[in-house]
């Protein structure tokens, strides 16, 4: 046989990131974030504690999971080839950070750094959720 029969075992190279720590990654994130926006908005009500947890809880879990999934998945797939993984962490937070602004500046939210400041929150969250899978990767 020579190289590239179909007998060959391809292995990928790169920075692998597996099904568990997608998951775990997307449960950290979300729940870091849903919190804040819980802490933030607990303050800011006038009671109603409970129904304003069940609904940040409900949607912004089906939102995450919906949304950020997909996203983590697709941003994991194009850093893949990149083995320093401080770069990936770098970039969860720069790609949610910009794209959400990008998003709510068009869904009517505006061009602000206070927007900004905003989204940043969703990057933060989600570099630390990138952070926490660090070691749950394969990079070959």
């Amino acid at each position: 046989m020579t190289p590239g029969d179909a007998g060959d075992v391809l292995i990928r190279s790169g920075v692998i990131l597996t099904g568990r720590a997608l998951f775990k990654g997307w449960a950290i994130t979300t729940t870091l974030w849903l919190v804040g926006l819980y802490i933030v908005l607990a303050a800011t009500s006038q009671g109603f504690l409970l129904d304003l947890a069940l609904m940040v809880l409900m949607y912004g879990y089906g939102i995450a999971l919906a949304t950020g999934v997909p996203l983590a998945w697709i941003l994991g797939r194009l850093l893949r080839p990149i083995r320093n993984q401080w770069i990936h962490v770098a970039a969860f937070f720069i790609v949610p950070t910009l794209g959400f602004w990008a998003l709510g500046s068009v869904l009517g939210f505006g061009w602000s750094i206070e927007a900004l400041g905003l989204w940043a929150t969703v990057g933060l969250a989600a570099a630390l959720g990138r952070l926490a899978v660090w070691r749950d990767v394969a990079v070959r």
